[in-house]
């Protein structure tokens, strides 16, 4: 077998394979496209049936039979009627199931990434996931929805206008049939450089996007450095990249259709010279030469519409591919089959031999072993980098540890359901997660079925209800993206909330009251402590005032062990410790100071 051919059924295999995943995102409304078949099937057999009551007309006044040509155009009336209603009737359904294609498609990419944890999808940037979430997914949806339904149109229309050439005249329909190979020479032209024209923009378009959600979201930091004419050259080189890629391949578009024009245009003159011969020796009528002629130049329409589907296919296929490629990360984490509930009684955590590095190769913990009582408050502390967020995402199962076990209430965690370890877990960050809704919608992402009463409790314990009470909209407030109408100071008191409202178990702080001012960080330190009664706290401290108000410290010597004990024990036997405190203290070293 020819080596292209093999290796062109080969691509044409994978293109196959690859599309026909995303087929279940268009099966749950398959009726409606089998509806939408049925209006395409009566839109193109009027179409047919039109145009060859054009050249009814024609014949019948040559021949001199007026009588019936108000008969002709009446019919043709009414099928124009039909043919309109069911092209309405089709182009809406059209786009109502490219619609719903592309919100259950990207709703399952959403999840997808979801299920990968933040480690695995934090790989890529925002930006570009942001790209494959919308122009990528567009495509496909032009290539699963559009593509399909223009392909059933486009056959059946070939299939009813060659036949109607053959039966007006087989000459010269054998005539036109005979320049079908100049088409494939065409595609094939023109296809592999689309591919990968589309391949390059689409990877610079999700650079650029990316370039630019980084941008948008440290509009400060801009702003606070002057940054912004560098950033602006960056952003323009960056865009450049982008721009010509996508002019190349909107140029090769540009270029396959008016080539493609061109072909067309130059076939339908060979045939119309042919054609007016016969009309001149009196063996061809007018109105026959008139319907021949509009069912080949019509015929341009489907012929077209099949070459451009299968230029679309093949530069598509660098979309779904960067869509596959999402579905088929491997998650950092897997859950074992049919995993047990974590059932959280007493909260008390023991770590033993712990190891864990991340994918890179950097060594975080090796050999570390802790306990932590249940209700119990502990500090971890440490320099920047030494493993105190890390050791917070091996409790929440973002990561799993290569060796040693963690336990909770004698349970490993590695061997219970991910969703009930992080139900039993209520954290807040330094950087609060909160949503462009509003306030209430954002409580509700703690407790989804919480009531009134609950989230007021819990705005009250966390000091936010004054601020919130005294806003027109209370709870039902919008606070735009990231909390932006809100303060620093509420935003963390906002997620504080959350914290109360979950009321889980064991409770992650990471210097929860880091955003406040002095006064009111003494009234939530006393919320703090009273949320913390009877469960396990686990505080990632960088301020002396944090660490003093825990039961004990874990200290991140930042070489994969810990030190542990009382702050009053490290201050006195752990240098390191000390000086960490000194400096925080003072602003000082001890050397120096």
């Amino acid at each position: 077998m020819d080596i292209s051919l093999l290796e062109g059924l080969q691509r044409w295999h994978t293109l196959r394979r690859s599309y026909a995943r995303f087929l279940e995102y268009a099966a749950p409304d398959s009726r409606y496209f089998w509806l939408d078949v049925v209006t395409i099937v009566i839109a193109v057999l009027t179409n047919t049936l039109m145009i060859w009551l054009m050249g009814s007309p024609l014949s019948l006044i040559q021949a001199g039979d007026y009588s019936a040509l108000a008969d002709v155009l009446g019919l043709f009336a009414v099928v124009l009627l039909i043919n309109q209603a069911v092209q309405f009737a089709g182009g809406w359904l059209t786009n109502w199931l490219e619609l719903h294609f592309i919100g259950r498609l990207r709703n399952a990419m959403l999840e997808r990434l979801f299920a990968l944890s933040f480690p695995v999808a934090g790989q890529q940037s925002k930006g570009d996931m942001l790209a494959r979430l919308s122009h990528d997914v567009d495509r496909v949806s032009a290539v699963l929805v559009i593509a399909r339904l223009r392909l059933v149109s486009h056959v059946l229309t070939l299939s009813l206008y060659v036949g109607m050439l053959f039966w007006i005249d087989s000459g010269l329909a054998l005539l036109a049939l005979l320049t079908t190979p100049l088409f494939l020479v065409h595609q094939r032209i023109f296809s592999p450089r689309k591919r990968r024209a589309a391949e390059k923009f689409l990877q610079s378009n999700g650079e650029l996007l990316a370039f630019e959600e980084q941008s948008l979201s440290n509009l400060r930091g801009v702003s606070a450095n002057t940054a912004e004419s560098f950033v602006t050259r960056l952003h323009e080189a960056v865009f450049n990249r982008a721009r010509n890629w996508g002019v190349q391949e909107r140029g090769l578009d540009v270029a396959f259709h008016v080539s493609f024009t061109l072909l067309i245009y130059l076939i339908g003159l060979l045939i119309v010279l042919v054609g007016a011969e016969g009309v001149r020796q009196g063996d061809f009528p007018v109105g026959a030469l008139v319907s021949f002629l509009l069912y080949l130049g019509y015929l341009t329409v489907p012929i077209r519409g099949l070459a451009e589907i299968a230029f679309q296919v093949v530069g598509h296929m660098p979309a779904a591919e960067r869509i596959l490629q999402v579905f088929d990360a491997s998650p950092m984490v897997r859950e074992q089959p049919a995993a047990p509930d974590l059932v959280v009684s007493k909260g008390t955590i023991e770590v033993e031999n712990l190891g864990f590095h991340y994918p890179n190769g950097t060594e975080v913990f090796r050999g570390m072993n802790i306990s932590i009582k249940g209700g119990e408050t502990v500090a971890l502390v440490g320099p920047s980098g030494s493993g105190k967020s890390t050791f917070a995402y091996l409790l929440l199962r973002f990561f799993d540890p290569q060796a040693g076990l963690i336990v909770i209430d004698d349970q490993d965690l590695t061997a219970v359901n991910i969703e009930s370890v992080r139900r039993n877990i209520a954290v807040v960050w330094q950087e609060p997660f909160l949503i462009n809704d509003t306030l209430r919608a954002n409580l509700l992402l703690a407790v989804p079925g919480a009531s009134q009463e609950q989230m007021e409790a819990a705005c009250r314990k966390a000091h936010a209800w004054m601020f919130i009470s005294q806003l027109p909209g209370g709870l039902d407030t919008r606070i735009g993206a990231g909390g932006v109408e809100l303060s620093g100071g509420q935003k963390q008191r906002l997620a504080i909330a959350q914290a109360f409202l979950r009321d889980a178990p064991i409770l992650i702080l990471d210097e929860a009251s880091s955003a406040l001012d002095s006064q009111s960080e003494q009234v939530i330190v006393q919320a703090i402590n009273e949320l913390r009664a009877d469960r396990t706290t686990l505080m990632i401290a960088h301020r002396h005032s944090s660490i003093r108000s825990a039961d004990r410290v874990i200290y991140f010597d930042g070489d994969g062990s810990v030190s542990v004990g009382k702050h009053d024990e490290l201050l006195k036997g752990h240098a390191a410790y000390r000086e960490a405190v000194i400096w925080q203290t003072t602003g000082t070293d001890s050397e120096t100071g």
